[in-house]
């Protein structure tokens, strides 16, 4: 089912009849609030159903122990010239920066947030890059733009990252930062590394330090491409930003984010497709480059079971700042953890008060419906933004992803129904663009109150439960998994799994949880006897998936990431005989894939009653032992 988005209200209102997602309340008709598109009556028939169990993951949540190396090179933390350089500029700038919206950004850039590499493993598994939305047993979520706002500070609104102004003045101070880049380059390297770049401009009170300052920022914490170089493509950005001008970094943060997050996914999945005993020192290795702190922290804001002790902030302290350099809560298992986080998820982590914080002009104490007009203020022209399906303008190439905030209405305050179908208007940058900054037509705003809890529709949980049916299988297959170690490396220390409340997590398992191939999934992965590794695409683009495995030597691993393009969208050879495997089958679930399912779960049960037999054997060779020594000691005088 298709709807348009270009002339109706973003934000519609009608009674309906509504029902707690996680409580046993009663159904109740009331007024609701709805982010479109949503079937507009009850006639109307309910979209098509994607799976949960469509995708081919490890049976067991064992990262370490995976043919997995995920390195996540645009995980920047602060240097120290770095927060001495901010410190000088900031007195003198910080105006500017908050006339262009980025002030909280460049704050933010000061948190050091540590890496905890299971847990973004674990979400990437969750991944549906269908829908760029985690599914989980329990629901839908994601990374909204919302999230990139408030936790990165990146504006949602202004000019596109692919706009270079075209002043005179612009093009005279782009001009010498050029000036400046060429006469730092060197005979053998024509790449200007971040540090020798720092030690050129650093106090040194040039005209343009300032826009020097904003160019590092940009190529290492926003849009880091080269690691350790500076990025001349952001000069444009950085001359701009430094007049005071906004710049729509937060669609294209958020866009590169998504493309990392379904790059993860496939990889994740092409690892399961070497075998322990066939090729035990092959590694994928990947490469991403966006900035997935950001996804770490939207987890700790939600997710209590996996929150650190968060550091006590005050004004005009940054939220990020809230977890700069505190100590990672580990589990056991993270998947199980995100398994049984439904009852607990934070829909709404920024509406209530943190410490001494303020509130979003769009964090309201009453609901309300806002008038649309030339005198809307620059936050709730955002929120808009927020609400609404677009099309994501990344910074490079062929960097486009679709957003969806109808799909996690919760996220927002505003009540869930079925989502509709989305059309895609990704064919060029500027189309995609036009679609993402398309006028607001209709008249008014609803912004929801920060204290209301919003419900679901009863056809909404019926098409909920229908999606999540073939997760009760999965139930049974992961009881009957035995583990068995990959390698004889050594596991850290860890704190035991945070044990969720009985019955929590008893009607759904996993939506990673998957098993054996369909006929053409099995062919996509077929890897050569020789040892091998996989690459994939590029940094800005969003044509980019498993391709071509090659043989290497032992304990050799390929890059993933952001150095070579990929021809076709969707799709990359997985070996040298040209098999082609499609992103899409990531998240389709078919009829062999349910046949396959009910196999893999009687083989599972089957192996359950092998595990019982042997105990129940070994219980009864115990008890012979004892009443054999017993027997003896009676007879000895």
């Amino acid at each position: 089912m298709e709807k348009p988005t270009e002339n109706e209200p973003i934000v519609e209102e009608r009674e309906e009849v509504m029902i707690s997602r996680f409580s046993d309340g009663k159904p109740s008709l009331r007024t609701a609030h709805f982010l479109n598109p949503t079937p507009s009556s009850i006639d109307e028939p309910i979209p098509k159903l994607f799976s949960l169990s469509g995708s081919s993951l490890p049976h067991t949540f064992e990262p370490e122990e995976w043919p997995l190396r995920a390195d996540f090179k645009g995980w920047k933390r602060p240097t120290k010239s770095w927060l001495f350089w901010v410190e000088i500029m900031r007195p003198k700038y910080q105006a500017v920066w908050e006339k262009a919206g980025i002030f909280e950004a460049i704050m933010s850039s000061t948190s050091s947030i540590k890496k905890y590499n299971n847990l973004i493993i674990g979400l990437a598994e969750k991944w549906n890059p269908r829908t760029n939305t985690f599914i989980f047993p329990w629901g839908e979520t994601t990374l909204s733009l919302e999230d990139v706002m408030i936790l990165g500070g990146y504006s949602v609104r202004g000019y596109p990252v692919t706009f270079t102004g075209n002043s005179q003045e612009l093009k005279e101070v782009e001009g010498k930062l050029v000036h400046e880049f060429m006469k730092l380059q060197t005979y053998f390297d024509k790449r200007v590394r971040q540090t020798k770049w720092v030690g050129n401009f650093m106090g040194c009170g040039a005209d343009i330090e300032h826009e020097a300052f904003l160019s590092f920022w940009l190529t290492r914490f926003v849009f880091p491409n080269e690691d350790g170089m500076i990025r001349k493509a952001v000069f444009p950005i950085a001359c701009l930003l430094a007049r005071g001008e906004i710049m729509a970094l937060g669609p294209a943060v958020l866009a590169s984010i998504y493309r990392d997050l379904t790059l993860l996914k496939e990889t994740i999945v092409g690892s399961t497709k070497f075998k322990d005993d066939e090729n035990d020192d092959t590694v994928l290795a990947i490469t991403l480059w966006s900035p997935m702190q950001l996804l770490q922290l939207w987890a700790w804001e939600r997710i209590p079971a996996l929150q650190p002790e968060p550091n006590v902030i005050h004004l005009p302290e940054v939220r990020s700042s809230r977890w700069s350099k505190v100590k990672i809560l580990e589990v056991e298992n993270v998947r199980m953890v995100l398994d049984s986080a439904g009852e607990t998820f934070d829909w709404r982590p920024y509406a209530k008060v943190v410490n001494c914080s303020q509130f979003r002009e769009f964090y309201k104490e009453k609901e309300e419906w806002i008038l649309v007009d030339g005198n809307m203020s620059r936050e709730l022209v955002s929120f808009a933004l927020c609400l609404r399906p677009s099309e994501l303008v990344g910074f490079g190439s062929g960097c486009i992803q679709q957003y969806l905030p109808h799909r996690v209405a919760m996220q927002f305050g505003i009540d869930q129904d079925v989502p509709c179908h989305v059309n895609r208007s990704n064919e060029t940058q500027e189309i995609a663009w036009n679609n993402y900054m398309r006028p607001i037509k209709y008249r008014k705003l609803y912004v929801p109150s920060r204290f209301f809890e919003s419900d679901v529709t009863i056809r909404y949980l019926e098409w909920w439960k229908k999606l999540s049916m073939p997760m009760v299988v999965h139930q049974d297959v992961l009881k009957g998994i035995v583990r068995r170690k990959r390698s004889s490396r050594q596991r850290p220390k860890r704190i035991p799994w945070v044990k969720a409340k009985k019955g929590e997590n008893e009607a759904s398992v996993p939506p990673g949880f998957a098993p054996k191939l369909n006929k053409e999934e099995n062919e996509a992965f077929q890897v050569p006897n020789n040892k091998g590794c996989a690459t994939a695409g590029p940094f800005g683009h969003d044509k980019s998936s498993l391709a071509s495995v090659e043989g290497l030597s032992n304990g050799e691993a390929a890059k993933i990431g952001s150095s070579k393009a990929q021809n076709e969208e969707g799709k990359a050879s997985a070996n040298q005989s040209g098999v082609e495997y499609d992103r899409e089958n990531i998240s389709k679930f078919d009829e062999s894939e349910a046949i396959t399912l009910i196999a893999s779960g009687l083989e599972a049960r089957v192996t359950r009653l092998e595990i019982v037999a042997a105990e129940l054997k070994a219980a009864f060779k115990l008890k012979q032992m004892q009443s054999d020594k017993a027997a003896s000691q009676n007879l000895c005088p």
